[in-house]
């Protein structure tokens, strides 16, 4: 904060010191030499400035796409833990059993603790969203719910991450059979 202010009050007063410089030049200096010769100092001055002013401006966003990188990198790997245990849940599910193992309520957990420091106040609301219809169906969870609540959950991941999805495509489909597949887009639950 401070540094930027430094450094706009550095720039004002070097635009005013050259346009002082350029006045001066152009209506009180008599001889045509002198005059040539202080447009060509302002001339020279303005251009090392635009340099140093351009290479400071890539410079200032290269630090930005870094940190920017930085993270959507932490970002992917705290929604690697929910992909993780959600994963897990379906594929017990699909068994026809209930409950998560030791492993994935660690890797939920873990999952809770990142989305706290990396996720947006949008993706945390529909975190809880979609964790509050999990508990209220616990026991009578239909697959297809699980399986509708978790591709629009990750959607949202996915929106997190700068991804666009469009509302034709279902992400999790990717784990279905073809059978499966076929089947629920006969019913219409899938396109």
């Amino acid at each position: 904060m401070i540094k930027d202010t430094l450094s706009r009050v550095w720039m004002i007063f070097l635009f005013l010191l050259l346009l002082g410089f350029l006045f001066w030049g152009i209506f009180f200096v008599d001889d045509l030499q002198s005059k040539i010769s202080i447009l060509g100092i302002v001339a020279i001055i303005v251009a090392a400035f635009t340099s140093v002013l351009t290479v400071s401006i890539n410079n200032k966003k290269a630090r930005e796409r870094e940190y920017e990188l930085h993270i959507l990198k932490e970002k992917q790997k705290v929604f690697e833990h929910f992909y993780n245990s959600y994963f897990e849940m379906l594929f017990k599910v699909k068994k026809g059993q209930n409950g998560l193992s030791r492993k994935a309520e660690e890797e939920m957990l873990l999952f809770k603790k990142g989305l706290m420091n990396w996720g947006s106040d949008r993706l945390i609301k529909k975190y809880i969203d979609f964790d509050s219809k999990l508990v209220e169906s616990e026991g009578k969870q239909e697959k297809f719910n699980l399986f509708k609540d978790g591709d629009n959950f990750i959607k949202e991941l996915r929106k997190e991450l700068g991804y666009n999805d469009s509302k034709n495509v279902n992400i999790m489909s990717i784990i279905l059979t073809a059978e499966a597949r076929k089947e629920l887009a006969d019913k219409g639950l899938i396109k």
